[in-house]
């Protein structure tokens, strides 16, 4: 168990650092193209722009899915991934992007159906019947 959790750690932090190395390649793009937009003002410049900023936003949901992907396998990383160091992780936690805030939420959404539900489960697990 211990060797199949370090290799979802290693497939997120390459996940992570793939889209890392994709933002990287992307930024000077962009940056350019805003300088020449500025300068220039064109239509051609403002698709280009359209464009690249589609191609941006298609590799963050790309990597929120694989993330959410991983998740379902080793949610503990999920909250404070391992590759970030203690700040980001404190940074993350100081946002508001805790793990309490995501029961919280569920809860919140299904709480009271989830009480009575388990309720029926238990009695009928004791034989009781539910009525």
């Amino acid at each position: 168990m211990g060797s199949s959790s370090k290799n979802i750690e290693q497939a997120q932090e390459c996940c992570y650092l793939e889209w890392m190395s994709l933002q990287s390649q992307r930024i000077p793009e962009l940056k350019q193209l805003l300088a020449q937009r500025r300068s220039h003002g064109d239509e051609d410049n403002d698709n280009k722009l359209r464009e690249l900023t589609g191609k941006i936003i298609g590799d963050f949901k790309n990597y929120a899915a694989k993330r959410a992907d991983f998740a379902h396998r080793c949610s503990s990383n999920y909250y404070a991934p391992t590759w970030n160091s203690p700040l980001e992780n404190a940074l993350i936690w100081m946002g508001g992007c805790r793990p309490s805030s995501f029961f919280r939420l569920v809860y919140a959404l299904c709480g009271s159906q989830t009480e009575i539900r388990v309720t029926q489960f238990l009695r009928n697990i004791d034989g009781y019947e539910s009525s």
